[in-house]
C-alpha cells in the first residue's frame, strides 16, 4: 500500500507526459491475509476501488496512470514463473519484495531467474539466526535442504566459526551471505540492510537488495542514510545499515524510525572511504567518476554525495587533478563532477602550516 502512494506521488512529481502503467501482484499462500488485505487494508487507507483487479486509470495534468492490483492465494515459487512472464512481457522495471517464512520458501533458482530481468530489482528477507541454529555446522536434513535450495555448498564452511567472537561471527555471517548471493543469485550489486532485536550485534535477519544498476543501489543507498537507526561508527565495517527490530521499540516505548545524519556520522564515513578509495588514488588508481562509484560503493556505506565529498577534498589538497574532455577542471568546478570525468593522482600534497 505505501508502494502503491508513492508511485503515486512520483508520478506526480516528475511531470511524465507520457502514460505510466503500473501492475501489482500480491502474493500469499494463506488465504486469510489475502482477504484481510483486499476486504480491509485496501479499503482502509482509501484504495478500495483496485480491489476488483481491474484496469484503473488516474488523468492528471500531465498525462495518466494505469494501475492495476492482482491477488494471488499460493506459494511463491509456484507462482513466481507467472511473475517472470508478466515483467518479460511489460518490457518495463520490475520490483520483487520476498518476504518468505524461512528460507526454505524461495530457491535459488527463482532469485536468479528474477535477477536475469532487465531493470529488475528484489529486496528479500533472509534469516540468518535460523541458519546459525539449525543449518550452518550441523550435517543433519536441513543442511542438506538448504544447501539444495539455495545451492549453498561450500559456502558457510569455515571450520574455525566456533572460535570467532560474535562481532566477526556476523561480519562472517554477512560476507558469505554476499558471497552467495553474488555468485549463484546472478546479483550484479547485493547490499544487506540488517534487523537486530533486543541489542547491538546480533543480527536477526538481513533485508537483501539486489539490482542490476547501480544508480538503484545509489538510491536505496541515499534511503537508507535517511532511515538508519543503528550507531552508524560501529556498524559500518560489520552490518551496513539497519533497523532495530519492533521489540526493541516495544521496550523502549519510542517508534521514532528516523536518524538525521551527523558531521560525526558523515566524517566517519569518509574517514573509512578515505582510507580505501583515497589510499588507491594515491597509489595510482584512475578512472573515471563513474567507474570509481562501480567499483567501490558495494564495499563501502557511502552514498554518491560522499563520494563527491572526497572527491573535492583531494582535489582542494592538490592531491588529485579533474580531467573533462582531456581538459583539466578548474577547483571551483570539481563540485559537479559528471560520469565521465577522469579523476587522476597528481603526485602532490598540500601543506598547511598553523
Amino acid at each position: 500500500m505505501r508502494i502503491i502512494k508513492a508511485v503515486r506521488s512520483a508520478y506526480k512529481k516528475c511531470k511524465r507526459k507520457s502514460p505510466l502503467n503500473v501492475k501489482y501482484i500480491f502474493i500469499d499462500n494463506d488465504k486469510n491475509h489475502i482477504d484481510c488485505l483486499k476486504n480491509y487494508s485496501m479499503l482502509e487507507v482509501g484504495l478500495e476501488e483496485l480491489v476488483n483487479q481491474q484496469q484503473h486509470e488516474i488523468s492528471g495534468d500531465f498525462g495518466s496512470l494505469i494501475e492495476q492490483c492482482e491477488f494471488i492465494c499460493r506459494d511463491f515459487e509456484n507462482i513466481v514463473s507467472y511473475c517472470i512472464s508478466i515483467a518479460e512481457n511489460r518490457k518495463g522495471h520490475s520490483f520483487f519484495l520476498i518476504d518468505p517464512f524461512g528460507w526454505s520458501h524461495v530457491s535459488m533458482n527463482s532469485i536468479r531467474r528474477i535477477n536475469t530481468l532487465k531493470g529488475s530489482e528484489i529486496l528479500y528477507t533472509y534469516m540468518i539466526r535460523d541458519l546459525k541454529r539449525f543449518v550452518i555446522g550441523k550435517n543433519g536434513l536441513d543442511t542438506v535442504n538448504f544447501n539444495k535450495i539455495l545451492e549453498a555448498s561450500g559456502y558457510y564452511e569455515l571450520e574455525s566459526l566456533k572460535l570467532l567472537d560474535r562481532v566477526s561471527e556476523q561480519r562472517y555471517f554477512r560476507n558469505e551471505s554476499l558471497r552467495l548471493f553474488r555468485d549463484k543469485g546472478n546479483a550484479k550489486y547485493a547490499h544487506t540492510f540488517s534487523l537486530i532485536p533486543k541489542g547491538f550485534t546480533v543480527v536477526l535477519y538481513y533485508l537483501m537488495h539486489f539490482s542490476q544498476n547501480i544508480t538503484a543501489l545509489q538510491v536505496m543507498r541515499d534511503a537508507l542514510w535517511k532511515h538508519n537507526n543503528l550507531y552508524h561508527f560501529f556498524e559500518f565495517e560489520v552490518y551496513g545499515f539497519g533497523l532495530k527490530t519492533i521489540d526493541y521499540y516495544e521496550q523502549n516505548q519510542k517508534l521514532d524510525f528516523y536518524i538525521e545524519d551527523s558531521l560525526e556520522n558523515h566524517e566517519s564515513c569518509i574517514d573509512i572511504l578515505d582510507k580505501d578509495l583515497g589510499e588507491n588514488i594515491r597509489n595510482g588508481y584512475e578512472a573515471t567518476f563513474e567507474q570509481i562509484c562501480n567499483d567501490y560503493m558495494e564495499k563501502h556505506p557511502a552514498t554518491k554525495n560522499h563520494f563527491e565529498y572526497l572527491i573535492n577534498r583531494l582535489l582542494q589538497d592538490k592531491e588529485i587533478e579533474i580531467l573533462r574532455a582531456n581538459k583539466i577542471l578548474r577547483e571551483r568546478d570539481g563540485k559537479n563532477i559528471r560520469k565521465q570525468d577522469i579523476i587522476r593522482y597528481t603526485g602532490n600534497k598540500q601543506l598547511y602550516l598553523f
